[in-house]
Parts: C-alpha cells; structure tokens; sequence
C-alpha cells in the first residue's frame, strides 16, 4: 500500500541512461529515474532504447539491497557451495574478517545501503508487491550524498584532474571510485591488455599465476577506476587510496565491503544457473566528526554494472558491447579518443562525429527484439516470479542468443 503523500519531483541531474529527482519537501532524498535508454563505450545515449529497461532495473536495483540488508543471507553465504571454487583459506579470511564477523558486521546486522524504497512518479512509498502490481512509472529512492566533483585543468600538454579536499565534517558523501571486482576474464575484459603490457600485475591483484582467457581465478580481485572524470581512467591501489581521502582503516573497509559483495553476488547468479565474472560497484562514505567512516553501497546493482554469462553467451549489456565491437564506428570512437588525448582536448565524441563522420547505427530489428527481452528475463529469472508476462526464460533465451551469434 502507498504510505506517502505525493511529493513534487524536480530533474536535479540528467545522464544518458538515468534521471536523478529531488524534492525540496525532502531533502536528504534522491529519486532515480532509470529509463530505458543505454549507452555503450561512454558514449552517452544510443539511437536505440530497450523495452522495459528502465522499470526491470528499478526493480532489480531494489532486490540486490534488500537481499544483501538481510543478515540472514549472509549467515547463509559462509556456507554456500558456490564458493567452493575459490581458494579456501581466502575465503577463510572474507568469513573472519570483522567486517563481517564483528559485532556491527555483515552477519549481524546485513550490508548497509543507501536505498530508501520504491515509489511512485509521484514519490509515494510502494511495497515490493505494489511496485510489481503496479503498472506506473516507479522510481528508486536512496538517500542523497555529497558529491565533490573534480574540475580539470590544463598543464603543459596535460589535461590534469583536481580532487577538492572533503571538509571535516559529519556527512555522507560520494567516494569518487569505480570499484571493478573480477572473477575471471572473458573476451572483452580489460584486464587481459594489461596484464599483456605487464605480466607482473597479476602477482599485484594476488593471483599466483597470470591467468588465461575464460578462466576462474582462484579468488576474486578488485581494480580501481575514476567515477566523476569523463572517461573512467584506471588507478593504482596507491592513487584510488588518495582519491578516497580515507583513513588507511576505512580504505581496508571498502576493501572488504567491495569483496564480500562481489562474492555475495556470485552466489545470487549462480543459484539461478547464471555466472557472474566481473562487475562494478559504488560506495558512500558515511563520515562521522572522528573520521571514522561506515560504508555503504550505493548507484544500483543490475546487467549494467554485470557481467554474466550462460554457456559463453553474455546475458548484460556486455550483450550490447559485443554488437558494436568491431564496427566502423567503434574503430573511429578509439581513434578519435587518441586524437583527443594528442591535442589535449576532452571532447573525442565531437571528432568522432564531425571530424572522422562515424556515430553508432541503430539496432537491426531482429536483434533489437532479442535484447528488449534481456532485462524482462533477468528481472523473472533472478526473483523467481513472472515480473514481466509474455518473457522467455533463461534456457529460451540463452538458445536464442546461440542462434544470434554463432
């Protein structure tokens, strides 16, 4: 049932996939917009969109936080079989680790979140029940951060970032870091280039050995990306610790909290005959007056922040990343992003556009109908109930992917 009464919503923010609302009866709240728009490549808003995107993201978005709140779920997880493949005594150290064996840990008290409920267009609070009965727009409410945003300056041929330096203060703020966390590397990940450049870096992500392609690791591991740059720029564990501007004991908690929900992940999928190989996620900082900082997961947790698979066949938007690959406009968007770099601009979309005459083509019609049955089939499959009528299942869908790309 709604408990609320309606609230007058304002765009505060608007990205290429999602709208960010506000109210000035709330302030401390957010409301996500999830459309049904996607952007590959940080392009920004493709020419095509997907069918029910924006309403199986919403929906998705608030399972994973009330799943992973729930310390029942993770009493259960130090015992689940699906974490058998990874190295014992790493999984060890995730189970007697304070942060989640602590009397204020994960086992007692579930993962901390910044997600406040579902609602209405209109801001009216909505049950899980509701939200699936209802037929409306809907909307996530989390609760709202501070979010210092670097500005960029020149230095001799450099576009260089600056971080301001975060007050000292009781607050809840942005950590302004991407956190990937990997538990293997299929076609397409990013960590076989630089492994490839530098061979040493595996022994520096604590892998024994430099992996091979379409391989489990023996653990997890965590890579550090900027959030709030136009383009994600890969950091070293020393930069993303500076970027944080944490104290070293709050930076070991993202550590952990970035482990233990990648692993908690995992299980989720591969219950439902899926794997997952990577993903990423975001976190806020909860500061008190004495530094000390509780962490919670932020953004939204779904297929595009996932990697997944079944049977080779990607079941995220990687889906979407694998179409374009190799296209005529793909090859000018990495040449324009060189020649971006080499005059010290930032704009590479522009000479993408204009200078080298390329943008992304929309989708053909047959593979547009296959994707905008994506989202709809991860939404049922992962909350074990017909969400959405008229969807294939998982093995429909994965048979059909087959078909699509053999």
């Amino acid at each position: 049932m709604s408990t609320a009464k309606s609230l007058p919503l304002t765009v505060a923010y608007e990205g290429s996939v999602k709208r960010v609302l506000s109210s000035r009866a709330e302030t401390d709240k957010l409301w996500f917009d999830f459309t049904d728009d996607y952007s590959v490549f940080d392009w920004g808003k493709m020419p095509d969109t997907i069918q029910n995107k924006g309403r199986a993201l919403t929906l998705m978005g608030a399972f994973f936080f009330e799943e992973l709140a729930r310390p029942e779920f993770w009493r259960n997880l130090q015992a689940s079989t699906s974490l058998q493949k990874f190295d014992a005594e790493f999984i060890k150290q995730r189970f007697e680790n304070e942060f989640y064996a602590g009397p204020a840990g994960l086992r007692q008290s579930g993962l901390p979140n910044h997600f406040l409920g579902l609602t209405d267009a209109h801001g009216k609070n909505l049950t899980m029940s509701d939200a699936i009965a209802s037929g409306d727009k809907l909307l996530m409410q989390v609760q709202k951060a501070n979010v210092y945003r670097p500005h960029d300056g020149k230095v001799l041929n450099h576009n260089l970032f600056f971080y301001p330096n975060i007050p000292e203060q009781k607050q809840i703020r942005l950590i302004p870091l991407e956190i990937v966390f990997r538990f293997g590397m299929p076609g397409g990940s990013s960590l076989e280039e630089r492994l490839k450049k530098d061979p040493s870096y595996a022994e520096t992500l604590g892998l024994k050995k430099v992996p091979e392609s379409n391989q489990w690791f023996d653990r997890p591991v965590l890579e550090f990306f900027t959030k709030l740059e136009p383009k994600d720029r890969f950091l070293s564990y020393q930069e993303a610790a500076l970027l944080s501007q944490l104290p070293a004991h709050s930076f070991a908690k993202v550590i952990e909290v970035a482990l233990d929900t990648a692993l908690a992940l995992h299980d989720i999928f591969e219950k439902h005959g899926m794997q997952l190989w990577d993903g990423k996620i975001e976190l806020l900082a909860a500061q008190d007056g004495d530094g000390n900082s509780q962490i919670l997961l932020a953004d939204s947790v779904g297929p595009d922040e996932l990697r997944v698979l079944v049977d080779g066949q990607q079941l995220s938007k990687e889906m979407l990343r694998q179409f374009y690959r190799g296209s005529k406009w793909e090859t000018a968007l990495k040449k324009a992003q060189t020649l971006a770099k080499q005059s010290a601009t930032l704009d590479w979309k522009s000479i993408c556009e204009n200078e080298l005459g390329e943008k992304p083509q929309p989708l053909p019609a047959s593979f547009k109908e296959h994707v905008d049955a994506l989202y709809c089939m991860l939404t049922n499959t992962l909350m074990d109930r017909k969400v959405f009528a008229g969807c294939p299942d998982l093995n429909e869908f994965v048979s059909k992917s087959k078909s699509i790309f053999s």
